[in-house]
């Protein structure tokens, strides 16, 4: 038995790796572990000539996709508010290009990706059960109590980044059900997790849920089978009876939602108020790429760049106890134009063009194992939203993670 065990451990690891990222990434810097052990595998890959064709296979996407995330960060350093903070961030980033690179050879067998998607799916199912009972009980399954502001649940202090992050990585529950569960049973998982993301009262969150809703509206009106389609017409009323629900079981949705309706009397003051006080951060980014349209003030360089662009009184310098003004720009668009300039938004742009280009270079099938992945790379990266810190850590482990699934999966036709 311990040698039938110690061979599928050999087998699948690289599964067992890509699950335990998803875990940990409520636990600061432990999803740092998983994927340093792909960046670890990558140089012990390359003794391999099979494993170099396949990362040559995958170079198209992954790493034409990385150069489009990567130089505009180089670029931005030389002239930065804080070069050395940029030359670093775009040493250290060469981790993610070797990690997805790893990934797209060792989760190449279906199998494994398979092995993989399930794991993911119930961990974030685990993660929805466990904002419900902090929600009923006021502590959740890990001791973590309710946030007065927002459901927190294993995230603990980062209170933030549940309802986010949960949305974010949503795709990977939801395909899996589609695909290997009954159609009740998808439907079930789908607003199981879509009340949870919504009464952890975050914006962000809703509208990658709206953004879901939309995408699979349209995919189950297409499906060939009458019965799909059918169920398709259902899907609207699920989210509105989901929504109700949060609505009328949560005063966290309640608030966010009177605050939300705040932005439609059209004033300054009350769009303020509905964004969270994001104007003047948005402002702030805007100002910077007026003064600094080539390369911008650098990346992760805006809290330093704040000071000089916004105004003395600025709620986020009055009374921010921080003293770093704003983190960053808090959408994708803004944070690339703001702290990598005109580059950083062309390669964005670029990114944007040669991801569609690669989904439909693909074959049928690799669309259909892609699209979990593909997914998670929109929710994350839709630029009609708000965001965390794209160029920091934590997002851009969760892209890279994403790319690497996507380079996995991916062939050309």
């Amino acid at each position: 038995m311990a040698a039938n065990l110690a061979r599928r451990l050999r087998a699948e690891w690289p599964a067992w790796v890509a699950i335990a990222f998803v875990a940990f990434v409520p636990f600061h810097r432990l999803m740092e572990f998983p994927m340093m052990t792909f960046v670890v595998a990558f140089f012990w890959l390359l003794r391999s000539a099979e494993a170099r064709a396949r990362m040559r296979e995958a170079l198209p996407l992954v790493g034409v996709l990385f150069l489009c995330f990567w130089l505009p960060i180089l670029f931005s350093s030389p002239d930065s508010y804080r070069p050395s903070r940029g030359f670093s961030t775009s040493l250290v980033m060469l981790r993610y290009l070797a990690a997805a690179l790893s990934m797209s050879v060792l989760l190449r067998p279906p199998e494994l990706r398979w092995l993989a998607l399930r794991g993911m799916a119930v961990v974030l199912l685990f993660w929805a059960l466990d904002g419900y009972v902090q929600m009923v009980f006021g502590r959740d399954l890990f001791g973590y109590p309710l946030h007065p502001d927002r459901v927190n649940a294993l995230f603990g202090k980062r209170f933030m980044f549940y309802g986010p992050v949960l949305g974010m990585l949503a795709p990977l529950s939801f395909e899996y059900a589609r695909q290997r569960w009954p159609l009740w049973a998808w439907a079930a998982s789908f607003a199981f997790i879509m009340a949870a993301v919504l009464m952890a009262g975050m914006r962000a969150g809703w509208v990658m849920m709206a953004l879901m809703c939309l995408i699979y509206f349209v995919m189950l009106l297409k499906c060939p089978q009458p019965r799909v389609r059918r169920a398709a017409m259902l899907l609207p009323v699920l989210v509105l009876v989901v929504a109700a629900f949060s609505y009328v079981g949560s005063d966290k949705v309640r608030k966010r939602v009177d605050d939300s309706l705040l932005m439609v009397r059209g004033s300054e003051q009350t769009i303020d108020a509905g964004t969270s006080l994001r104007l003047p951060i948005w402002r702030a980014a805007w100002e910077m790429y007026l003064a600094h349209p080539i390369n911008g003030v650098g990346v992760r360089a805006y809290p330093v760049a704040y000071y000089e662009f916004a105004p003395p009184d600025d709620v986020h310098i009055v009374g921010n106890k921080a003293h770093n003004g704003g983190s960053h720009a808090h959408n994708i668009v803004l944070e690339a134009m703001s702290e990598t300039g005109t580059i950083g938004l062309l390669g964005l742009l670029l990114g944007y063009w040669l991801a569609w280009r690669a989904w439909r270079a693909a074959t049928p099938d690799s669309r259909a194992e892609s699209l979990p992945y593909v997914l998670v790379l929109l929710m994350i990266m839709f630029p009609l939203n708000s965001h965390f810190a794209i160029f920091g850590v934590f997002t851009s482990s969760l892209i890279w993670f994403a790319m690497g699934l996507w380079g996995a999966a991916w062939r050309r036709a």
